[in-house]
């Protein structure tokens, strides 16, 4: 006698195997949610200035406004590239409302000198009555 007779194996009907996406789903946004979590973005002003150290640099406590100089001697005022006649002019009608019209330079440390000298110029002829020039603290 056969043991098949005996014995029978049952036989279940499943279906047609399949992989089930809903699992694969949820390790999808989890790797999303990580990488929003754990990514840095860098404040991007738009222009890399590379600034001077200095041992006694300080750090400003009033609201002030900003020129930025480019290694090229470009200067920027609100990321537009700007001339010394327009700096005069905007800083006029910028400082006008201000008790303490202050002006900082952020100068790439490879900007010359002379474009360094316009800027301050303009921004006394414009009326700026403190101005100062940006810095990183100087590292070992």
């Amino acid at each position: 006698m056969p043991t098949d007779d005996l014995c029978p194996i049952p036989t279940v009907n499943t279906g047609k195997p399949e992989i089930s996406m809903a699992p694969l789903v949820d390790i999808v946004f989890l790797l999303l949610i990580f990488f929003m979590v754990t990514t840095v973005f860098p404040e991007n002003d738009g222009l890399l200035i590379e600034k001077p150290d200095s041992e006694n640099a300080a750090a400003l406590d009033n609201e002030h406004l900003v020129i930025k100089i480019d290694q090229q001697g470009i200067a920027y005022m609100d990321e537009r590239p700007v001339t010394t006649d327009d700096i005069i002019r905007l800083l006029k009608i910028e400082l006008a409302n201000k008790s303490q019209p202050a002006v900082t330079i952020h100068a790439d440390r490879r900007a010359t000198t002379e474009s360094l000298i316009d800027v301050i110029d303009a921004a006394k002829a414009g009326g700026a009555k403190q101005l100062g020039i940006a810095t990183d603290e100087k590292r070992d």
